[in-house]
Parts: structure tokens; sequence; C-alpha cells
């Protein structure tokens, strides 16, 4: 299988990228995005006001989020929560409709 480079996996000094999400339903329509930024080797997270500095477990989930997210499938759910992960280069774009993934929880829980 093709190892996929996840996008904090690769993340050089002095290199950034963001996560944006927006949930239909669960945010009501609201957008959060959480940049990650790697800081001379010391990777940290932003929430709205929030930074938090990752763990080399914090770093291991957000891959396997995104691994996750690169494997989602299309889901039948009213309710799509749509993620756009961006990089200098590259933009990933994908929805979820599955209703039961839920992966911006996970994220969400880095800054609890």
């Amino acid at each position: 299988t093709m190892r996929i480079i996840t996008m904090v996996g690769s993340l050089q000094h002095g290199e950034q990228f963001t996560i944006e999400i927006t949930s239909l339903g669960c945010f009501s329509g609201k957008r959060q995005t959480i940049q990650i930024i790697n800081n001379e080797g010391i990777i940290t997270a932003n929430l709205n006001s929030s930074t938090k500095v990752l763990a080399t477990f914090d770093i291991e989930e957000l891959i396997r989020f995104e691994l996750q997210l690169r494997e989602l499938q299309i889901g039948g759910c009213s309710t799509v929560d749509k993620y756009v992960l961006s990089n200098v280069n590259e933009t990933f774009v994908t929805n979820d409709g599955t209703c039961s993934w839920q992966g911006y929880k996970q994220l969400l829980a880095l800054f609890e």
C-alpha cells in the first residue's frame, strides 16, 4: 500500500498548515480553523485564542485523524461536516456525511 504523507508528518521548521471544519449540524454552520505550526521543531496548535504545544501523543492523534479523514467513505447523512486541510503544497477538501466518525471531536479535545 502507498504510505500517505500526512500534513503534520511532513511539517518542516517554519511551516504551518490549517484544518478548517465547517459543520452544518454540530456547530450550526459555525466554522472552526485550527492552525498547526512547526517552530524550531516545537509543534503548536492554535484554535481561537488558545494555543497548545503538541506532545508526541497529540501528533500521533493528528496523523490518525488525517489518515482516517482521507479514507472516509461517502455517507448518506443530512449533517455534513466539511474539512479543508491546506498547506503550501496542497489543499485537501472532503466531506464527512457518515454521522458516525466526527473526527473534529478528536481535534477539539486537544484543547480541553
